[in-house]
């Protein structure tokens, strides 16, 4: 199951569009992002923030390009424990990823000194990706996919259903909730 989702200013999460697909492939993943571009038409200053999916990623680029892609705070870094197994250097990406100003990101970067290589991985992906200060646009306090893993969590008994079945809960459930999950 696809989802994209929205967070308001009162950090409610909505979902905007559901679509069932085989799996997280190319062609789902380009049916999903075409479909959802045709619900939503052309939006400035708009963000997605995605777990690094390559996917993902290649449809985001091709079917939004003047939209802005970002990355998961909390999948990037779980990447990083992955590749460099240094709790220390999570912790540290984790205070770089939420600093609101130059001069905080510069001092937690200081990741260079502690591990080079995390350091050159972390800058090879780029910072515009994963730095809220280095972000074109704003990602005010949205920095993971919580939003949509929170969706996920919610429906996480209900997939084996059949798809009708499914939408009929989904459809429960936000009228329940007045959309707001």
């Amino acid at each position: 199951m696809f989802v994209a989702t929205a967070q308001d200013g009162n950090e409610h999460v909505y979902p905007i569009a559901f679509g069932y697909g085989d799996s997280e492939n190319n062609l789902s993943w380009e049916w999903f992002l075409d479909s959802l571009k045709g619900s939503l038409g052309h939006i400035y200053e708009l963000v997605f923030i995605f777990d690094r999916h390559a996917s993902i990623e290649a449809w985001i680029s091709k079917v939004f390009p003047y939209a802005t892609h970002t990355i998961c705070c909390w999948h990037f870094t779980e990447n990083i424990k992955k590749r460099f197994h240094r709790k220390d250097v999570t912790v540290i990406m984790g205070k770089a990823f939420h600093a609101y100003t130059e001069f905080e990101y510069n001092w937690h970067m200081e990741l260079r000194n502690l591990h080079q290589n995390a350091y050159d991985y972390v800058i090879d992906v780029g910072p515009h990706k994963w730095s809220r200060v280095h972000c074109p646009e704003r990602r005010y306090r949205v920095m993971t996919t919580n939003a949509a893993e929170c969706i996920n969590s919610c429906l996480k008994f209900t997939r084996q259903l059949p798809m009708l079945t499914l939408a009929e809960i989904i459809r429960n459930i936000l009228q329940w909730t007045g959309g707001r999950i």
